[in-house]
C-alpha cells in the first residue's frame, strides 16, 4: 500500500548535476531537479510539493510560476495540489487515516514513523469513483503537515489527473466548496493561527491564500452543509513562543443539510458497546451509527488485551493522539435513518446515561490530551470548531432557542419522513406557555408535557423562504379535533388512541409503547396525508354552520394563566383547529382566503373527554352539540 506512493525505477535518471556545497544554507532546487527517484520514502514527495507551492507568490496579479513546464517529469505541481484539495471539499476524493505503527502495516512503516514520528499518522487520499488495487479506491496521494496534501506519481499511468480535471472542473458545485474553504480559512484566522505572509508560514497555507484570494468573504455555510474529515496534522506559525508549531484540525467536505440530519442523531439513544465504542440505537434496539472512542486495534477487539510487542510497549498506545487515531469519528452514517422516537438523548435519562455522558465529556477529554491542553471547554470547541470532530463540533455549535426558552422541538417519525433533503429540519419553536390567544399562528409549537418530561414539536412548515416544507402535522391535529368534533373519530376506550372511526378505525395521532415505554403526542400519517389534498377541505366546507360551531367553540379555550399545564393543552387544540379552519378557508390555488366564517353558532359547553399527553397534560376533546356519536 505505502510502496505504491514511491514513483518507480523504470523512468531515466536526469543527467542534471549540481555541486554539494550548493546544498548549503538557504539553498533551494531548480526545477528541473525537483525529482524524487533517489529518494527511498514517500515523504520526498511530500518535500517536492513543500517545494514547489513555497515557490508561490502572494503579490496580487503576479505570474505564478510553473516549474512543470520546465520539467516536464515533475511529479507535484500547484494545479494538482489544487484539484486534490477540491475533490476532497467536494467528497470525490476521500480521507482514510492508518497508523504506521500498527502491524499490518509492517516494518517499512515502522520505518517511515521513526524516520517523522510527526507523521506517524498518515491521512491516504482516495478517489471515491475509481477502482484501484486489491479491490480498494485508488490510492491518489497523501496528507503531509507542510503540504496538506501531495500526489501520488503512480497516478498518472492511470490517466488520472486530465480526468480529475475535467470532473472538479465542471461540478456544478465548485463554487460552493470554495466557499466551504474560505469559512475554514476564516475559522483559522479566528483562532489566530490564519499567516500565509510570515517568514515561517508553511507552503500549504501560501498555497489556499493563493487558491482563494484575498475579496472571498465566508457565507457561513460550513455549519449546516459540510462534514468534517481527517483530522490532519498541519504545521501552523504559533502565535507565541510556547506554543505548538502544529495543529490537529477537520476538513471540510460538501454535504448539504449534513448538520440538521446529524442533530437527529441526537434523538437515537447512546449505548456503550465493547471494543471502545458508542452505538445510537433507534428505539427497537437496532444501531444506527456508531462513535469511534478508541483507536481501532484488531488483536485488542479480538482478545479484549492489549497487543504489546517485544519490549513490552503497547503497539497500539495513542496516548496523545487520540484524534488523529480517529477517536470521535462516525461510523456507518451515510445513510443515517430519518426515523426517530420523540426523546432527546443529550441528557442523561433514569438509569440511562446520556450522549454528555458517554461521548461528549470522553471526547473533550481526549480533545485536551490531542492538542496537549489541560483542559477544553466547550467555549473553546465554538471558538475554533475545525479542530474536533462533527460529533463535538456539531453538538456544541447548535442554536439556542428564540423564545430564551431552551425548548427544542422533538419532530415525529412520520414528520421527519418528509423533510426534505438540504432542509435543515427545525430546532426551535414557540411554547404555548409564551403563544398569546389571538396573535399570529405559530408555525412550530413546543407542545406541553408533564413535569421533568421532554417538549414534543409539532410542525405546519418550516425551511428557507425560497422552498419552504408543508408538513401539516398542526393542521393535521386540527383535523382530528374536527372528525371528533362531528362525530367520526373516537378515543379508545385505554386512552391511547383517537381513531377514525368513519374509516376503518385508522389512528389519527396518539401514543404507542414501544419496548414497554411510551412516547407522547404524535400525529399519524393518515392524518397528515388527508390535509394534503382537497377531499376533506371540501368536506369540511359542506358543513359550512358546523365548521363555524367548531371555530367558535375552540376559540373560547386557551385564556388563562399560561404556566397552567391544563391552559397550555387546550392552546395547542385552539392552535391545532385555526390551522386546520385557516386551511379549509384558504383557496386552493392562491392560498387567499376565499370561505368568510360567521362568529356565530352554537358552542359546546364543555369537553366530552380529554387525551392525556403525558403526566397531567390533557388535550380536551369537544364534541359538537348536534353531533350524535353511534
Amino acid at each position: 500500500m505505502l510502496h505504491s506512493l514511491i514513483p518507480g525505477a523504470d523512468v531515466a535518471p536526469s543527467t542534471d548535476t549540481f555541486a554539494l556545497d550548493q546544498k548549503k544554507g538557504a539553498w533551494t532546487p531548480p526545477p528541473t531537479h525537483l525529482r524524487t527517484r533517489s529518494f527511498p520514502t514517500p515523504f520526498a514527495q511530500a518535500e517536492m510539493m513543500s517545494h514547489v507551492l513555497g515557490m508561490l507568490s502572494l503579490d496580487p496579479g503576479a505570474r505564478q510560476p510553473e516549474p512543470e513546464s520546465l520539467n516536464p517529469r515533475l511529479q507535484q505541481s500547484f494545479e494538482r495540489w489544487r484539484l486534490l484539495v477540491l475533490a476532497l471539499a467536494l467528497g470525490e476524493v476521500t480521507v482514510e487515516t492508518i497508523d504506521l505503527r500498527r502491524p499490518e502495516v509492517d516494518n517499512f512503516g515502522a520505518m517511515l514513523a521513526d524516520l517523522r514520528p510527526e507523521c506517524r499518522f498518515m491521512g491516504l487520499l482516495r478517489d471515491a469513483r475509481r477502482q484501484g488495487m486489491e479491490g480498494r479506491r485508488l490510492l491518489v496521494g497523501a496528507t503531509d503537515p507542510q503540504c496538506l496534501v501531495w500526489c501520488n506519481p503512480r497516478a498518472a499511468r492511470e490517466n488520472y489527473w486530465s480526468e480529475l480535471k475535467t470532473r472538479i472542473d465542471a461540478s456544478a458545485d465548485r463554487g460552493e466548496a470554495l466557499k466551504l474553504l474560505v469559512d475554514w480559512r476564516a475559522a483559522m484566522d479566528r483562532a489566530g493561527l490564519w499567516q500565509p505572509g510570515h517568514e515561517s508560514s508553511p507552503p500549504w497555507m501560501k498555497a489556499l491564500q493563493v487558491l482563494l484570494g484575498d475579496t472571498a468573504q465566508p457565507t457561513g455555510a460550513m455549519h449546516g452543509d459540510a462534514r468534517m474529515v481527517g483530522p490532519v496534522r498541519l504545521r501552523v506559525v504559533p502565535r507565541t513562543s510556547n506554543e505548538p508549531d502544529e495543529a490537529i484540525v477537520y476538513l471540510p467536505v460538501r454535504d448539504v443539510g449534513w448538520g440538521a440530519r446529524f442533530a437527529e442523531l441526537l434523538f437515537f439513544q447512546p449505548v456503550r458497546r465493547d471494543a471502545g465504542s458508542v452505538d445510537l440505537v433507534d428505539p427497537n434496539g437496532r444501531p444506527v451509527v456508531t462513535v469511534r472512542m478508541a483507536p481501532r486495534d484488531p488483536a485488542r477487539e479480538a482478545s479484549n488485551a492489549p497487543a504489546r510487542g517485544a519490549s513490552g510497549v503497547d503497539l497500539a498506545s495513542t496516548a496523545g493522539f487520540e484524534l488523529v487515531a480517529g477517536v470521535g469519528r462516525l461510523e456507518g452514517a451515510t445513510q443515517t435513518a430519518r426515523g426517530h422516537g420523540q426523546a432527546h438523548w443529550l441528557e442523561d435519562h433514569a438509569n440511562a446515561p446520556g450522549y454528555r455522558s458517554l461521548v461528549l465529556n470522553p471526547l473533550l477529554a481526549a480533545a485536551a490530551r490531542s492538542h496537549k491542553r489541560a483542559q477544553i471547554t466547550e467555549a473553546d470547541v465554538q471558538a475554533a470548531p475545525i479542530f474536533f470532530p462533527d460529533t463535538v463540533r456539531l453538538v456544541l455549535g447548535q442554536a439556542e432557542s428564540t423564545d430564551g426558552a431552551d425548548v427544542r422541538i422533538h419532530l415525529s417519525r412520520e414528520v421527519t419522513n418528509r423533510v426534505a433533503t438540504g432542509t435543515p429540519a427545525p430546532q426551535t419553536g414557540v411554547s404555548l406557555a409564551k403563544w398569546q390567544p389571538g396573535s399570529a399562528l405559530p408555525r412550530i409549537v413546543a407542545v406541553p408535557g408533564a413535569t421533568g418530561s421532554l417538549s414534543v414539536g409539532l410542525v405546519e412548515r418550516f425551511g428557507p423562504v425560497q422552498r419552504p416544507v408543508d408538513v401539516g402535522e398542526l393542521r393535521a391535529l386540527g383535523f382530528a379535533l374536527w372528525l371528533y368534533f362531528v362525530g367520526e373519530a373516537e378515543l379508545r376506550s385505554d386512552g391511547a388512541r383517537v381513531l377514525w372511526s368513519a374509516d376503518e378505525g385508522r389512528e389519527l395521532f396518539g401514543r404507542v409503547l414501544v419496548q414497554g415505554a411510551e412516547r407522547p403526542l404524535e400525529v399519524l400519517r393518515d392524518a397528515i396525508a388527508a390535509v394534503h389534498g382537497e377531499t376533506e377541505r371540501q368536506r369540511a366546507r359542506d358543513r359550512l354552520a358546523t365548521l363555524q360551531r367548531f371555530r367558535a367553540t375552540w376559540r373560547a379555550v386557551g385564556d388563562g394563566e399560561s404556566d397552567r399545564i391544563d391552559v397550555q393543552c387546550a392552546r395547542l387544540g385552539r392552535v391545532a383547529v385555526e390551522t386546520f379552519v385557516d386551511w379549509v378557508s384558504a383557496d386552493a390555488t392562491t392560498g387567499a382566503p376565499s370561505l368568510v366564517l360567521g362568529s356565530f353558532g352554537v358552542r359546546a359547553a364543555s369537553a366530552a373527554e380529554h387525551y392525556v399527553i403525558a403526566g397531567g397534560a390533557k388535550l380536551p376533546l369537544f364534541l359538537d352539540v348536534f353531533a350524535r356519536p353511534e
